[in-house]
């Protein structure tokens, strides 16, 4: 038991980690079309709720308003899930289910690589570890991967993409959307 309910398997691993990302000018066959960043109180008990986000919520209402969509158009993504609750918190404030029913996408499958929005191809940070400050990177880059049918036996099929990344307990969270244009 590492904090009730959680036991071992339900917590990432800190590892360490680096990332570095290359900008330019140039025109790529991947494209950030949406960004939102967020922050809340970090002391969760001067939250109004615990069981969600609002950083989140805000994040991906900016992300998606910019990119000129909605949840429901999102092919696939890489959600925070250092721990298990995190990541059924993040497929509600996100708005890929109604709140109260982020483990329906779980038990119907939906999450799955061949699901109908599938979530965190990587395998999540629970199975490739947390690397704290590298974490969103690594999830631009497996979307990129995904996007480009560079992911060998994890692929999954979609145009548009999101990766959703928090920090201090939900008092910062960045979500960027992405998106295949030809090239």
């Amino acid at each position: 038991m590492v904090a009730s309910p959680l036991r071992l398997f339900d917590c990432s691993l800190s590892v360490n980690g680096a990332a570095a990302a290359v900008l330019t000018k140039d025109k790529t066959d991947v494209e950030i079309i949406g960004s939102g960043l967020a922050t809340d109180s970090l002391p969760t008990f001067e939250r109004e709720d615990i069981t969600t986000w609002e950083a989140t919520k805000r994040a991906s209402e900016a992300a998606y308003n910019q990119a000129g969509i909605s949840a429901s158009d999102i092919d696939f993504a890489e959600v925070h899930d250092a721990f298990t609750i995190v990541e059924l918190m993040a497929y509600e404030d996100l708005g890929f289910a109604e709140k109260g029913k982020g483990n329906a996408l779980i038990q119907d499958g939906t999450t799955r690589l061949d699901g109908k929005l599938p979530v965190n191809m990587s395998g999540g940070l629970k199975a490739k570890g947390h690397p704290i400050s590298a974490t969103g990177l690594s999830q631009i880059y497996e979307l990129t991967k995904q996007l480009r049918n560079e992911a060998g036996e994890r692929q999954v099929r979609g145009k548009i993409a999101l990766a959703q990344n928090i920090g201090g307990c939900g008092a910062n969270v960045a979500v960027h959307i992405l998106k295949k244009v030809a090239g």
